[in-house]
């Protein structure tokens, strides 16, 4: 990962975007070896907890857009991690994670695992916890 110099500033928002891009290129360059991004990890995972969802239940689960799901939902259906339970020529998409899923998804959380303590090292437990509780609060905002 390539790392330059930090332009700091006093803007809330464009410090989070900013991070969020890094943490995002963080946990992608980890991923990688899995042959998924994160969204795409997130969403496999997301959907095996819901067993079976159509892709605007999916998006609401994770909070993304539609269009991001849909996207990704394609390309997690063309490697047969995903597939789709309605009949084929019906439009009412339901999809679900295939065993080969399944076992992509064990392979990424054990990376998964090691880039959380790698960033628990980093930054110290505390920090993420005071880190986890300011971001779901920021979260709410959306809520508002």
């Amino acid at each position: 990962m390539k790392y330059q110099q930090i332009n700091k500033s006093k803007c809330y928002c464009i410090t989070l975007c900013r991070a969020a891009n890094a943490i995002t290129a963080y946990y992608d360059e980890g991923l990688q070896p899995t042959g998924m991004t994160t969204k795409q990890f997130s969403l496999l995972l997301h959907l095996s907890r819901l067993e079976e969802a159509s892709t605007g239940e999916l998006a609401d689960y994770v909070n993304l857009e539609r269009s991001t799901v849909t996207r990704n939902l394609k390309i997690l259906v063309e490697q047969g991690w995903v597939y789709d339970k309605a009949e084929p020529g019906k439009r009412n998409h339901r999809y679900a994670v295939t065993e080969a899923g399944q076992q992509k998804i064990e392979e990424a959380h054990v990376i998964w695992e090691q880039l959380q303590e790698n960033l628990n090292e980093m930054l110290g437990e505390d920090n993420m916890q005071t880190l986890r509780s300011a971001l779901y609060k920021i979260q709410e905002l959306q809520k508002a």
